[in-house]
């Protein structure tokens, strides 16, 4: 076993034994109610992944600059996405043993990590270029890019319950 599956074994016990996991495992409400919040704000950042990458892609808002648009929406991109890590670690923590051999969680934890990369560096970029760049194939390819990632990290997350674990 590699050192990386160590210590990701060691975290995911530690996480399993800690005070929020048995918290949140042996409270007939919290799970219900953390995840009441943990969906909309899914539901909110999914709008403004849709939102920015509908206008870079030139679906919608053509006469919306992508910079102001972005600027709009950053916001509330910030913070849906601060309740949905904050959140997720919580209903991760109730079952984090159990998570550690889903391969399906695995995938959503790397497109997760990936997408969030992708939309703090490059599609960040892309959204303060001018009118001008967007004409150009790289505004639509850091859309699609985008769009794939966000997708996987969701249609990860709903397969964890259908996936058998590893062991």
């Amino acid at each position: 076993m590699s050192s990386i599956s160590h210590f990701l074994m060691w975290f995911c016990n530690w996480v399993d034994y800690s005070f929020f996991g048995a918290g949140v495992r042996n409270s007939a409400w919290l799970f219900p109610c953390i995840e009441i919040f943990h969906l909309l704000a899914l539901g909110i950042l999914g709008g403004t992944v849709l939102l920015m990458n509908a206008r870079l892609l030139g679906l919608r808002f053509a006469d919306e600059p992508v910079s102001e648009l972005a600027n709009d929406i950053q916001p509330w991109m910030y913070i849906s996405l601060g309740v949905v890590l904050v959140s997720g670690f919580f209903l991760f923590s109730s079952e984090s043993m159990k998570m550690y051999d889903n391969p399906a969680f695995r995938i959503k934890m790397v497109a997760l990590v990936l997408a969030i990369l992708f939309s703090f560096t490059l599609h960040g970029k892309v959204k303060r270029w001018d009118e001008s760049h967007l004409a150009a194939a790289w505004p639509k390819w850091a859309a699609i890019v985008s769009l794939a990632l966000w997708t996987s990290v969701g249609l990860a997350g709903r397969a964890i319950g259908y996936v058998p674990q590893l062991h």
